[in-house]
């Protein structure tokens, strides 16, 4: 799950703060920053694309139009998600945690839970995964055929596959602009990263190019680091 800076409240013209009457008039704003990928699932959000709330207005009516309490999501993670009250610290978040850091991406597998983790960040970060539903996969049972985010998943595996080899085969910085370039406009920002896992280069131009990537959890070798105040 990519770790985003989604940065202080817009501020218009005159340097005012902006004053959303309706948290949908932040979607502009939330793109602007974050780029325009589920802050969960990590899908391109070409179509319908739903301002999110970190902590559901039906529980936090007085954070509805809250800049803080905002990311964005696919119409899938935010079904799932829904109205659940999960108290912040029970969960790994985008905006505030290295949400790189607990979860791993294989091929053709749902993101699980990296080696090395204490058991109080294995339960903090099954709990991340529950809460919208990364963790289903074909054959387990919770899993709808209507949800296509593995399959998107495993298509931008495929394709990161693909632009890997065409990188091996000709390794021009035209090739790499390239990869980043289709990296963009498929999401999956994780999937990238992973095939690029020994490619420092490509790394930071991945990080470099999808838009509001938290820079301060990564160290210079594009390593996933601590995030500072974050909890993990």
């Amino acid at each position: 799950m990519r770790p985003v800076t989604r940065g202080d409240a817009p501020k218009n013209v005159y340097g005012v703060e902006v004053e959303f009457r309706e948290y949908g008039d932040a979607r502009d704003y939330l793109i602007d920053r974050i780029g325009d990928f589920c802050s969960y699932c990590e899908v391109a959000l070409h179509g319908s694309i739903a301002v999110e709330h970190v902590q559901p207005k039906k529980h936090h009516p007085g954070l509805e139009t809250e800049w803080s309490n905002f990311l964005l999501s696919c119409d899938y993670c935010n079904s799932i998600k829904s109205s659940k009250n999960v108290a912040l610290d029970q969960c790994y978040w985008p905006d505030s945690d290295n949400t790189s850091r607990p979860f791993v991406y294989e091929l053709d597998r749902a993101p699980r839970l990296a080696d090395g983790l204490s058991p109080q960040q294995q339960s903090i970060a099954v709990q991340t995964l529950e809460l919208t539903g990364l963790d289903r996969e074909p054959g387990a049972s919770n899993f709808s055929k209507k949800d296509r985010r593995w399959q998107k998943r495993r298509e931008a595996w495929g394709v990161a596959l693909h632009e890997r080899r065409k990188i091996e085969s000709s390794n021009t910085t035209h090739q790499r602009d390239s990869a980043v370039h289709v990296a963009i406009a498929r999401g999956f920002w994780s999937v990238w990263m992973q095939v690029f896992h020994d490619d420092i280069d490509m790394r930071r131009r991945l990080n470099a190019a999808f838009r509001g990537t938290a820079k301060d959890c990564f160290d210079n070798d594009t390593q996933p680091c601590p995030r500072p105040g974050g909890q993990i």
